[in-house]
C-alpha cells in the first residue's frame, strides 16, 4: 500500500505539471524510471522496480526554457513543503509519501551552491554526469501522459559510472543492481542494444 500511496502522488503530481505545460521541460530520472521502463516500454513485470522516497526532475536546458510557472506552487497545492539545505541554499519538497528534488548537469568547475531557474520558481541542484541522461531522452506515452526519461542505455551507463564514485557501500551497490538488470534487458532486445553504440 506504501507503495501505491507514493506512485498516487507521483501520478497526480505528473498530471499537474503536464496541465501546467511544464513536463515537457523535465525528465524524470531515478529509480522510479524503471517502473515506467517496465510499464511503458516493455510491458513486462521482469524487470524489478525499485523505487525510493525521491523523485528527481532533471531540467536539462534551463536556458531554454519555453514558459514560465510557479513550480512551488503546484507543489504546495498537493501539500507538499520545502526544506531548505542552509549549506548550498538547495530546496527540496516534501511530502509525507514523496520527496521531490530538481536537478540540472553540472558543467566545468561545477557550482558551491544550488542554481535558480527562474522561470520554473525553483532551485536545482548541479549534479555531475546528468548530462549523460539529459543529452538522450526518451519520450513514452503513460495513461495520457507524455514524459520525458532518459533512454535505458544512457541511464545505466551512467549508473555505472556513479557507482564507481559512490562512498556508501549501500547506494554503490543498489546503482550495480539496477545497472546490472537493466543491461539484462537491453542486451535481450536488438533495438535497445544498438543504442548502446552510440552513448558516450
Amino acid at each position: 500500500m506504501e507503495k501505491e500511496a507514493q506512485f498516487e502522488v507521483l501520478f497526480e503530481l505528473l498530471r499537474r505539471f503536464e496541465k501546467k505545460g511544464v513536463l515537457r521541460e523535465m525528465m524524470l530520472i531515478g529509480s522510479w524510471c524503471l517502473f515506467f521502463y517496465r510499464s511503458a516500454l516493455w510491458e513486462d513485470t521482469g524487470l524489478p522496480v525499485v523505487r525510493t522516497l525521491d523523485a528527481d526532475f532533471l531540467i536539462p536546458h534551463q536556458r531554454n526554457l519555453r514558459r514560465e510557472v510557479d513550480v512551488p506552487s503546484i507543489l504546495k497545492e498537493m501539500g507538499f513543503v520545502p526544506t531548505i539545505y542552509q549549506s548550498s541554499n538547495w530546496i527540496v519538497y516534501d511530502h509525507p509519501e514523496l520527496r521531490v528534488e530538481f536537478l540540472i548537469p553540472e558543467m566545468g568547475r561545477g557550482y558551491d551552491q544550488a542554481q535558480e531557474v527562474k522561470k520554473l520558481h525553483i532551485m536545482a541542484q548541479g549534479l555531475r554526469y546528468l548530462n549523460l541522461l539529459a543529452d538522450y531522452p526518451r519520450r513514452i506515452s503513460y495513461k495520457g501522459l507524455s514524459l520525458c526519461v532518459p533512454e535505458p542505455a544512457a541511464f545505466t551507463l551512467q549508473k555505472l559510472i556513479i557507482s564507481a564514485r559512490r562512498r556508501n557501500d549501500a547506494k554503490r551497490q543498489k546503482d550495480l543492481d539496477t545497472a546490472i538488470a537493466l543491461l539484462d534487458y537491453i542486451l535481450q532486445r536488438p533495438k535497445e542494444r544498438s543504442k548502446l553504440v552510440w552513448c558516450p
